[in-house]
């Protein structure tokens, strides 16, 4: 309920989870709405991903959801 609460006042474009999980738990969240809602890495150290060039993975990833530019 609390970030259902945070979009409406904020009203952001996007909401993007860090890690599949928060990606989930944010659509189950804001279901109905019409936001856009994606995911990034989680920077766990047991994620391998995270492990291998993070940082550029995630400037990757946010440049996909079209929130950072280059």
């Amino acid at each position: 309920q609390a970030l259902a609460d945070l979009v409406t006042v904020l009203e952001p474009r996007v909401v993007i989870g860090v890690g599949a999980f928060a990606e989930q738990c944010a659509r189950r969240a804001l279901a109905g709405r019409s936001i856009a809602i994606g995911r990034i890495a989680h920077p766990s150290p047991a994620s391998p991903v995270a492990n291998r060039g993070w940082v550029t993975l995630i400037e990757r990833q946010l440049e996909e959801l079209g929130v950072l530019w280059s």
